[in-house]
C-alpha cells in the first residue's frame, strides 16, 4: 500500500480476484435469467401450485450441496491442484487419474441416491410436511410428491455438473461453467410459457424444463473440459492413495458444507406449520439475495480455494493468511451495500419485479419481509462461506465439521421459540441468529488452524470506509420516501426509479471510496479496468 493508500497486488494475491470476476461475470448473466423465470413462475402459477414446486425443487438442491458443490469439492480440489502443481505440465497424469476416480465413484453414488430418493420420497414428505398448514390444503402434499419424483432426476445432472465445474475452476476456467446455469434458466422460462392445457398438472412443465436445462448446462461444462483435454471418464484403475486421503476430509466436509443445506431442510420442515404461501416467501427472498451472494461471495470463495491450496500445497502459509485478509476485506466492502440496500429498498424492490398476475399484493409484503431480515444474512453467510474456504485450504476439514453440527443444534432448538413469538419474522430472524453464532465459531478458531486475522489492518481500511457507508445509508433512507409516494398505479413508473436508484447507488458508492482512497475500492476499479482493457481491443 502506497502513500496514498492504493493497494499493489501482485499477480499471485489478486489472481483470485480477477478469477472471481470472471466467474462473477457468468453468474451475473444466469442470475438475471434466474430472475426472469421467477418473475414468469409468481405470475402464471398460484401459491398452492409454487409452495409445492419449490419445496419439490429443493430435495435435489439439498442433496446436491452435500455431494456437488459441498463436501466433493473441498476436498477433491485440494489434491486436484497440488498434483496439477506437482506435474511436469499443467495435465499431469495423476491428477487425470484421480479425477477418473472420483467421476466413477460419484456417477455410481449419485445414481443409486437417485434412485433410492424417487422410491422413498413418499414417506420422507409424509414426514417433513405433515401439519395441516401444508397436508390439510386438497391435494398439495400428494402434488408436491408428484412433483419431487420428476425433480429427483435433476440431482444426477446438476451433481455431474458441479464437480465438471470443480475441475474447470481448479484448470483456471470459470466464465463459462458460470454461464452453465443460464441454460437451465431459459429452458424453464420456456416450458413455463408454453399452454398449460398439454400437461394434466400445470407445475408439471416446470419439470420438464428442469430436466431439459439440467442435460444443456452439464453438456456445455463438459465441452469445457474436453476443449481443455480433461473431460473425466470411467475407469477401473483407482488412485487407491488418494482416494483414501479424499475420503478421511470429505466426511468430516460433508457435514460442514452440508450444514448449510440441512438449516435449508428443517426451515422447510418449519415452515410447513406456517401460512400457505410460506415456502414461497422464503424461496422469493432467498433467490433475491442470491444475486450478490453469488456474485460476490461464492464467486471469490470458489476462486479463492484452488488458489489457497497452491499456496498450501507450497507450504506458503503467511501469505495464504495475508491473501485471504484481503479479500475478507473486499468481500465486505462490496457485501455490506448490498445488505443496506435490500434493508431499505426490499418492499420496492418484491414490488416492482414480482406483483403481477397471481403474485398479489399479501406476497409482496410477505416477501419483502423476508428479504429485509434475511440482508443480514447476507453478510454472516458470505463470510461464513469465505472463511470455511480458509479452513479447506489448509486441509482441515475437521473444525467447520465441529462447528457446523453446533450450528444446527442451536438452529433447531432458537428457530421454534422464535417462531412461537414471530411467525414467519421470528423463523426468518432464527435463520440470521444462528449462522452468526458459526461464523463467530469460525472467526474464533480461525488464528489457532488458518493463520493471522489482520484485525489492525481491516480495521484501519475500514476507518476508511465508514464515511462512504453512512453516505450510502443516507441516500439510501431518503430515497425509499421517493416510493412511498408512488401509488400502486404507477408501477412502471416505480421500477424506472427503482433501477436508477440502484445504479446511482452504485456508483456514488464506488465513487466515493476512490475519491477517499478507500483500497478496497481502488483495488476493485484497477481490477474492472484490467477487465475491460483486455476485452476492448
Amino acid at each position: 500500500q502506497n502513500s496514498h493508500g492504493t493497494v499493489h497486488m501482485d499477480n499471485e494475491a489478486s489472481l483470485p480476484a480477477r478469477r472471481a470476476m470472471w466467474m462473477a461475470c457468468g453468474t451475473f448473466v444466469s442470475r438475471v435469467l434466474g430472475l426472469v423465470r421467477d418473475i414468469v413462475i409468481g405470475f402464471y402459477f398460484s401459491r398452492t401450485y409454487t409452495d409445492a414446486f419449490f419445496v419439490a425443487f429443493r430435495m435435489p438442491n439439498f442433496f446436491r450441496r452435500f455431494l456437488g458443490e459441498g463436501a466433493l469439492s473441498v476436498s477433491f480440489i485440494p489434491i486436484f491442484v497440488q498434483h496439477l502443481a506437482e506435474g511436469t505440465d499443467s495435465l499431469s497424469y495423476r491428477a487425470k487419474n484421480f479425477a477418473n476416480s472420483v467421476y466413477t465413484i460419484l456417477l455410481v453414488t449419485v445414481g443409486v441416491i437417485t434412485v433410492l430418493g424417487i422410491i422413498f420420497m413418499e414417506p420422507l414428505f409424509l414426514f417433513l410436511f405433515s401439519s395441516t398448514s401444508f397436508a390439510g390444503i386438497e391435494g398439495k402434499l400428494e402434488l408436491a410428491i408428484t412433483l419431487s419424483r420428476y425433480l429427483f432426476t435433476y440431482l444426477f445432472l446438476v451433481t455431474l455438473y458441479a464437480y465438471l465445474m470443480g475441475i474447470a475452476n481448479a484448470l483456471g476456467s470459470f466464465f463459462i461453467p458460470a454461464l452453465a446455469p443460464a441454460l437451465l434458466n431459459i429452458s424453464m422460462i420456456v416450458f413455463a410459457l408454453l399452454p398449460p392445457t398439454i400437461v394434466s398438472v400445470p407445475p408439471l412443465l416446470l419439470c420438464w424444463g428442469v430436466l431439459l436445462g439440467g442435460a444443456l448446462q452439464v453438456s456445455l461444462t463438459a465441452f469445457v473440459l474436453y476443449r481443455l483435454g480433461f473431460l473425466p471418464s470411467f475407469t477401473c484403475r483407482f488412485s487407491l492413495s488418494d482416494l483414501k486421503i479424499m475420503g478421511e476430509r470429505f466426511f468430516p466436509s460433508l457435514l460442514g458444507i452440508g450444514g448449510f443445506a440441512v438449516i435449508g431442510l428443517l426451515n422447510l420442515y418449519f415452515s410447513a406449520w406456517l401460512e400457505e404461501g410460506t415456502h414461497t416467501f422464503i424461496y422469493y427472498g432467498d433467490r433475491l439475495l442470491e444475486l450478490p451472494r453469488s456474485l460476490i461471495a461464492v464467486s471469490l470463495g470458489t476462486a479463492l480455494l484452488p488458489n489457497l491450496s497452491y499456496f498450501m500445497a507450497l507450504d506458503k502459509r503467511d501469505q495464504l493468511a495475508e491473501v485471504a485478509a484481503w479479500h475478507r476485506d473486499i468481500l465486505l466492502f462490496l457485501i455490506l451495500p448490498c445488505t443496506i440496500g435490500f434493508w431499505y429498498l426490499g418492499l420496492p424492490i418484491v414490488d416492482g419485479l414480482f406483483r403481477r398476475g397471481l403474485f398479489d399484493a399479501v406476497t409482496t409484503q410477505k416477501t419483502a419481509l423476508v428479504l429485509k431480515i434475511y440482508s443480514i444474512l447476507l453478510v454472516t453467510s458470505s463470510m461464513s462461506r469465505v472463511l470455511a474456504t480458509c479452513f479447506y485450504a489448509v486441509k482441515n476439514v475437521w473444525y467447520p465439521a465441529l462447528a457446523c453440527l453446533l450450528y444446527i443444534v442451536f438452529h433447531a432448538c432458537v428457530a421454534p421459540i422464535m417462531m412461537n413469538y414471530l411467525d414467519l419474522a421470528g423463523l426468518i430472524w432464527a435463520t440470521v441468529i444462528s449462522n452468526a453464532f458459526f461464523m463467530l465459531l469460525l472467526l474464533l478458531a480461525y488464528p489457532i488452524y488458518v493463520g493471522k486475522l489482520y484485525i489492525w489492518r481491516t480495521f484501519q481500511r475500514w476507518v476508511q470506509s465508514l464515511p462512504v457507508l453512512l453516505l450510502l445509508l443516507l441516500y439510501l433512507y431518503f430515497s425509499v420516501s421517493v416510493f412511498s409516494s408512488l401509488q400502486a398505479s404507477e408501477q412502471e413508473s416505480s421500477i424506472l426509479i427503482l433501477f436508477m436508484v440502484i445504479v446511482s447507488s452504485i456508483l456514488l458508492y464506488i465513487g466515493a471510496g476512490v475519491a477517499l482512497r478507500v483500497p478496497q475500492a481502488l483495488e476493485c476499479v484497477r481490477l474492472i479496468k484490467r477487465r475491460t482493457n483486455r476485452l476492448v481491443p
